[in-house]
């Protein structure tokens, strides 16, 4: 027989009860330079700075995309709430909807118009690369500079350092 004891190095459990409130944890997406920009709100729930990537929540609603862009790793959603989709596909996520992304797709992200809103949780496992309709890249995203965003919303908003640190491991 084995016996395997808890080590003394491994990161503390993370429990969020609340995450769907929308309180001032949600931040508003950022435009990357997009012409019709979704509008919309970011609940970010984990910071992985190991392995550079994030978890967060997206909800938005009318019109709009998410500017064009690439990611250089995977990406996992799954869909919550109304309708979603990429332009450059045939498919609609749907409520229980379930997307993987291959690292090196391209995509441009829109709400399907006869819903009118979506809610997804996205994985997103590294950095994302915007990109101009001509293929140039624009600007990029990363862990790092998604913490460094929340950092500064949830100390313009009193909610604290403390709490942007518990978010990440």
């Amino acid at each position: 027989m084995i016996n395997i004891q808890n080590s003394a190095f491994t990161r503390p459990e993370m429990f969020l009860p609340d995450v769907m409130t929308m309180d001032g944890k949600w931040y508003p997406l950022p435009n990357v330079g997009n012409e019709h920009p979704l509008r919309g709100m970011v609940r970010p729930v984990l910071f992985d700075v190991t392995n550079g990537g994030w978890v967060s929540l997206l909800k938005a609603e009318g019109k709009g995309t998410i500017q064009r862009h690439r990611h250089a790793a995977a990406v996992t959603a799954w869909t919550i709430d109304g309708s979603w989709g990429y332009r450059e596909h045939d498919w609609l996520a749907k409520p229980g909807s379930f997307v993987y992304e291959p690292a090196g797709h391209i995509h441009t992200l829109f709400i399907d118009p006869e819903v009118g809103h979506m809610t997804a949780l996205f994985h997103v496992y590294g950095p994302v690369i915007h990109l101009d309709p001509q293929g140039n890249v624009t600007s990029y995203d990363d862990v790092y500079l998604r913490l460094d965003r929340y950092m500064k919303h949830c100390k313009e908003n009193g909610i604290g350092e403390d709490w942007v640190r518990s978010l990440i491991r």
